[in-house]
């Protein structure tokens, strides 16, 4: 009976962290520059021809899913 009294006054003392481990460093929160722009190299030949590039690409990542 005295070691479960020993065991419940630690237990008691003690506290429980569940978000200890949850917590994001600062370092992974900046923001970061990308090397380049991804947007402005898409775009960089032509216009068109990339948007429909996009376009056939999605239209057939949709196709895909039906089967």
């Amino acid at each position: 009976m005295e070691s479960l009294q020993m065991l419940k006054f630690a237990f008691k003392k003690d506290r429980l962290d569940f978000t200890g481990g949850w917590i994001t460093p600062e370092h992974l929160m900046e923001e970061r520059v990308p090397d380049q722009d991804l947007l402005a190299a898409l775009f960089a030949g032509g216009s068109e021809d990339v948007m429909d590039r996009i376009i056939r690409d999605l239209a057939e990542d949709d196709s895909d899913d039906d089967s």
